[in-house]
């Protein structure tokens, strides 16, 4: 076997792994020795997340990989052999706890107008299924936008992917099997309820027969999906926030493509396909980037991934890291800022409230650091001044600077009690957290913030260190 024709049997063994198939046996020969030609896999569909694909056997399967096939019948007489000899051997039936090999699949790395006619009828008369590059491009696709849609809620408080579902209405069953799977997700930084649907209509014809012009998916076709999406929505609606808006996306996967009327015009019939605001739903986010189609040219699918997915805000020149760095810092600093305007940060001894210094009252440098927040009591018998500064602004190494500024803090004892946070967008080194666990100073608390995890660390066996982790314990952040 040539390093191509591995690693495509390699592959499509990690392909059917994640669809959901069990692999029993592989790399296995059935009868004589000297006559049986080596089986790549035996499988058995058994999972829950995905529906064992339409097109493809019920129950144990034997499976060969083919870099090509082209007009060579060996393959199929081979595999009929195998599953013959299978069924009569009463010890591999055991094995597979009594139960027989009820089909063959060929998976074929080559395109279905490449494999000879004969080739395929002759699969068809003994009833396997041969899966060609589109298909096998259709099926990998599933699996990664179903990683793509769990990473997708993974962002959020609520996130969930329901199973892969059928959908109720199926259109020209005898032709097409649609499939849905369905992402939720909403978090305090989400305006609504984020609703995402993620349709596959598997063609379950054969290579020869599949043709991307006559069996695409028409408008009719289209605007049956967007009514299973309206009727899914009620379900959502009901359960997930019936207060809140939903904004809703819809990408469809056909594997035999689309018309042209129904790809350049979906935008604008779905909106009027249903009436959304009765499901408490904005119109829905579809349109010719989130039609994927495999039949004639698969990768292009790849190409409207990447178009629906790209949005360009978080790709950054090298020296342009350190300004992205400090807009995370100053962005949770607004919360402090915040905080403290509210009420919620106050003196932790007195319970007097702090006052906000404006941008422009902040001329003060410390260690020849400007801090990002300044805020100070003075009305009250104890006067305290809270300042946080940047990390990623500060020199290297940081350490050394943080030193600096608690030096010049403690020489000037111009209040009685300075409460001190280091914000970083970037996280702490082990000597910063090393520092800061033992830090503990007369008048001074020091803080590590982390603005992306919202924690914060802090020295509580000093009182500083406690009184400082009681005023940032709010809304804001977690020890």
């Amino acid at each position: 076997m040539n390093r191509e024709a591995e690693l495509f049997e390699e592959l499509s063994k990690e392909l059917l792994s994640k669809l959901g198939y069990h692999i029993v046996k592989e790399d296995f020969k059935m009868g004589a020795a000297g006559e049986a030609e080596s089986v790549d896999l035996c499988v058995d569909f058994r999972d829950e997340l995905f529906l064992r694909p339409q097109y493809s056997p019920e129950g144990i399967t034997f499976v060969e990989c083919k870099e090509s096939i082209g007009n060579n019948q060996k393959p199929l007489d081979d595999l009929e052999q195998s599953i013959k000899h299978a069924n009569e051997d009463q010890y591999h039936v055991k094995r597979l706890d009594g139960k027989k090999v009820t089909g063959g699949l060929l998976l074929i790395n080559e395109k279905g107008i490449q494999i000879d006619k004969e080739v395929i009828n002759n699969a068809a008369s003994k009833k396997y299924y041969l899966w060609d590059q589109s298909r096998i491009f259709f099926y990998a696709m599933k699996v990664f936008s179903h990683s793509v849609l769990e990473n997708w809620v993974s962002q959020n408080r609520l996130g969930i992917v329901l199973n892969e579902e059928i959908m109720e209405n199926q259109f020209h069953p005898e032709m097409f099997h649609t499939t849905v799977f369905v992402g939720i997700r909403y978090g305090e930084q989400l305006n609504n309820v984020e609703v995402y649907f993620s349709y596959y209509v598997d063609c379950l014809k054969s290579p020869a027969e599949l043709d991307s012009q006559h069996d695409a998916l028409h408008t009719e076709n289209i605007k049956k999906i967007l009514d299973d999406v309206y009727h899914r929505l009620e379900g959502v609606n009901q359960k997930y926030y019936p207060r809140l808006e939903k904004s809703v996306t819809i990408e469809i996967h056909s594997l035999s493509g689309f018309t042209k009327d129904a790809e350049n015009n979906v935008k604008l019939y779905s909106k009027h396909q249903c009436d959304w605001s009765n499901v408490n739903a904005l119109p829905p986010k579809v349109d010719e980037h989130t039609l994927f189609k495999y039949a004639t040219i698969p990768w292009e699918a790849v190409m409207d991934f990447a178009f629906s997915k790209r949005t360009g805000r978080n790709t950054k020149k090298r020296d342009q890291v350190d300004d992205e760095l400090i807009r995370i810092e100053k962005e949770f600093c607004k919360e402090f800022e915040n905080g403290i305007r509210s009420g919620h940060i106050k003196d932790p001894f007195t319970d007097f409230n702090f006052k906000n210094k404006d941008r422009e009252e902040r001329t003060t440098t410390i260690a020849g650091y400007k801090p990002i927040l300044m805020a100070d009591v003075t009305t009250g018998p104890i006067h305290q001044r809270m300042l946080m500064f940047s990390r990623t602004r500060l020199k290297e190494p940081k350490i050394n600077e943080i030193k600096k500024i608690i030096s010049e803090i403690k020489a000037k004892k111009d209040f009685q009690y300075t409460w001190i946070g280091l914000m970083s967008g970037s996280g702490f080194s082990w000597e910063a957290i090393e520092f800061n666990s033992t830090f503990n100073e007369s008048g001074i608390g020091f803080g590590l913030i982390d603005a992306v995890t919202k924690k914060l660390y802090v020295n509580k066996k000093s009182n500083e260190g406690e009184k400082l982790n009681q005023m940032f314990l709010s809304e804001c952040i977690t020890s």
